[in-house]
């Protein structure tokens, strides 16, 4: 089994040489939210540090969009925007849809939540 993280901008200050060191093989960074109130769509303000830190020790990476989609609409303009995030940059790792909002989605059907992923 891999070692593995995920991190996001509440891991601000990352020694990514120690990260290797301690035998993380892999890391998947949140590149983007969209917050539950208004549903207003931001990209993760460490989302480039971590991506080129981890890509300079040779980390694999991966990412996720924590996503707030209550209905197809707004997760379709989260997979525009997330499109965006990750344009030009190379992973080794899978893309991943965070559906865990409970503001949101802790009513959803287990059909609805399946149809907006």
């Amino acid at each position: 089994m891999q070692r593995m993280i995920d991190v996001s901008k509440y891991q601000p200050d990352i020694d990514y040489a120690k990260v290797k060191a301690a035998g993380i093989e892999g890391v998947i960074i949140r590149c983007g939210i969209t917050y539950w109130g208004e549903q207003q769509m931001d990209k993760d303000p460490y989302f480039e540090q971590h991506y080129a830190g981890f890509k300079s020790v040779g980390i694999p990476v991966g990412a996720y969009y924590y996503s707030a989609a209550d209905n197809n609409e707004v997760a379709k303009r989260e997979a525009e925007y997330c499109k965006t995030l990750l344009a030009g940059k190379q992973f080794e790792l899978p893309v991943y849809y965070d559906v865990e909002n409970n503001e949101r989605m802790g009513n959803l059907s287990k059909a609805a939540l399946t149809q907006i992923c």
